[in-house]
């Protein structure tokens, strides 16, 4: 259990630096809201002629920012109740299938001596119809010690990376199925389908894992793009949280400020839209933190710089989604629709794409789950005359549980 007063002791000797914090961020703030109204007055021409010979600016401008003064493209409907905007997104999903892919995993418990981990994967089909047509299921496979151990500097460990990895190439292939289902099925008169993708399609992440594990995610990530692609389905990465620096990069270049540290591309914008509101797309055209190497992107062969991004405005008082989306979308000239679209999950989720909340519950492994998959797994080992080696301290702890 916690104690009270020892937290009060700890906040009140390092109130300081939560002050210091704030400061500075509250000064980053103040310089980068100035740059984005020096950058309402150029053009997207101009802002181009600025970012000419910088390999990774974060981000550059498409036509659309010609069209969205101060980064803002308002969202043209005005509903005077939940129940009208309900009725406005029923008739833009309706008979248009949506899909989305999420996942979950078990850790191997450092207390069984025996390495298992597990990653389940869910998915909704979601085809909107009259008859409330949609499918729901999961696919569970267990990881071995041969799939979690690596070797570092001559000892075998367990890597959890290899768990994460795992779960993100099992999303990423099972929605490239939907996808190509979803395209075998259409019609000249079908409605376009759109794929939702709970992660990032940037990966940045995949900076930080060593060589393989980087290739692979880049791997999983490319094959769902061109799947995308081939299909003609259009395909969005969603992040709710995004802490990018995209936008403040570009800022930095264009106004010769210092990098912001503090200050996310989410909390910048946030206060130039209203509900459904949208910056204009860009294109993203993000580097390595380590400036020395390259980064993932310059790994992502031909949609190395075809993969843009907005920002949404998608709850009153919530930071903006980011909304991560291959070019080809843009250029064929769907993304309006596809926008619609996903503002219509949002309505229909409260605040979140219903699609993606739907797989997101199929997929949840609770506590209790992990309990029961590690019960299962100790009595079939038992069964096959295998000790997990269960420590004394886990046994202790299930006792007095």
């Amino acid at each position: 259990m916690i104690v009270r007063q020892k937290i009060i002791e700890q906040l009140q000797g390092k109130w300081a630096r939560f002050v210091d914090f704030n400061k500075s961020l509250s000064a980053e703030v103040k310089d980068y809201r100035g740059a984005l109204k020096k950058l309402s007055q150029m053009s997207a021409a101009d802002l181009e002629t600025r970012l000419h010979g910088i390999d990774n600016p974060g981000a550059v401008p498409t036509v659309e920012f010609d069209l969205a003064p101060d980064l803002n493209l308002d969202f043209p409907h005005i509903f005077t109740n939940h129940q009208h905007a309900r009725e406005w997104a029923s008739e833009v999903l309706l008979d248009r299938t949506t899909v989305a892919v999420d996942g979950s995993q078990i850790r191997h418990d450092p207390d069984f001596s025996l390495p298992v981990a597990a990653v389940q994967v869910a998915w909704f089909e979601n085809h909107h119809s009259r008859d409330g047509r949609y499918t729901k299921d999961t696919l569970f496979e267990i990881l071995d010690p041969d799939e979690l151990l690596v070797e570092v500097d001559g000892e075998t460990i367990y890597s959890e990376q290899k768990v994460n990895l795992r779960r993100f190439e099992m999303e990423a292939a099972r929605l490239c199925s939907l996808i190509e289902k979803t395209a075998s099925g259409l019609t000249p008169s079908s409605r376009l389908p759109v794929a939702f993708f709970d992660s990032s399609l940037v990966i940045s992440f995949a900076d930080r894992l060593s060589e393989e594990l980087q290739q692979r995610h880049i791997d999983a990530v490319l094959k769902l793009l061109r799947c995308s692609r081939d299909a003609g389905i259009p395909l969005i990465g969603y992040v709710d949280s995004s802490r990018a620096h995209d936008l403040t990069r570009m800022l930095s270049h264009v106004f010769n400020l210092d990098n912001a540290e503090k200050l996310h591309d989410t909390r910048l914008i946030s206060p130039l839209l209203a509900w459904g509101a949208r910056t204009p797309m860009f294109t993203c055209a993000r580097g390595s933190a380590d400036l020395k190497k390259k980064g993932v992107l310059d790994h992502f062969d031909e949609f190395r710089r075809e993969i843009g991004f907005v920002y949404l405005k998608a709850g009153g008082s919530s930071a903006p989604a980011r909304l991560e989306i291959p070019k080809w979308i843009y250029d064929k000239g769907l993304l309006d629709e596809v926008l619609d679209a996903v503002r219509a999950e949002i309505i229909v989720g409260n605040g979140y794409p219903y699609v993606i909340s739907a797989a997101d519950a199929a997929a949840v492994i609770n506590g209790a789950d992990r309990e029961a998959f590690y019960a299962i797994f100790q009595r079939f080992a038992e069964e096959q005359g295998i000790d997990t080696g269960i420590s004394r301290k886990a046994a202790s702890k299930a006792r007095r549980r």
